[in-house]
């Protein structure tokens, strides 16, 4: 599970960061699921991986990913980029539902940075996705 490295991550304060410029320690903005509270969450650890094939998901702005990679859905469930279809709702950072406008794979190789946290979801171009 991985974002492209121009994905904006949203930080504890506030503030945008592109995943590519992450690092282990950072503060960013968390969804805990178990207890279903937006906070801060410490960045655990950070990775470049290649992966084969990206998938473009289209919210409000465009998340390229790993096809993998877990979107929070708004009924706290979770489904796998290459799950999602236009019309699926996404749990955004103000904690309101938002539809996801399309879905499209992209056959080419990227290298996409992986972003773990204490807490599970982050929020990536003001969308919740799992590490």
């Amino acid at each position: 599970m991985a974002l492209h490295p121009e994905t904006a991550i949203t930080m504890a304060d506030g503030q945008f960061i592109p995943a590519g410029d992450i690092e282990k320690g950072d503060e960013v903005l968390a969804f805990n699921t178990e207890e279903r509270t937006i906070a801060p969450a410490k960045v655990t650890a950070v990775e470049t991986v290649l992966h084969s094939k990206v998938i473009s998901v289209r919210v409000t702005e465009e998340i390229a990913c790993s096809e993998g990679q877990l979107f929070l859905m708004s009924d706290f469930t979770s489904k796998k980029a290459i799950e999602l279809k236009p019309g699926d709702l996404v749990l955004k950072e103000d904690a309101s539902a938002t539809a996801i406008k399309s879905v499209r794979a992209v056959e080419k190789p990227a290298e996409l940075i992986a972003i773990k946290t204490e807490k599970g979801y982050l929020s990536a171009e003001g969308v919740f996705v799992s590490e």
